[in-house]
């Protein structure tokens, strides 16, 4: 079985690059691709599914989903409504987080 090469925390950066291109906000589906865009993630990850049982999401949409949790923990991201994400004033004036600082403090 394949198995995806990256993880949640490797999306920190690129996820906030990602909100920054987008204007400071976007939806999940907008963010994950945007952050596919970055990363140039290859489509044959982007197709393993989560939990191949029962389909839906993919590996990486999983690993988004985190990354946003634990950059929203951080406040640098808010859930300003259902499925739309955005930079918070400190988001705003970052350009990179240290991934293992964010991990240790949430």
């Amino acid at each position: 079985m394949a198995r995806v090469k990256y993880k949640y925390d490797d999306f920190m950066n690129p996820l906030i690059l990602a909100l920054k291109q987008l204007g400071g906000s976007g939806t999940n589906e907008e963010i994950d691709s945007r952050v596919g865009d970055i990363f140039k993630i290859p489509s044959e990850q982007l197709d393993i599914l989560h939990n191949p049982e029962k389909g839906g999401i993919s590996e990486i949409e999983y690993r988004l989903h985190w990354t946003r949790t634990y950059l929203k923990k951080y406040g640098v991201i808010e859930n300003s409504s259902r499925g739309v994400w955005s930079l918070t004033p400190k988001g705003s004036a970052i350009e990179t987080v240290d991934q293992r600082e964010v991990v240790r403090v949430v």
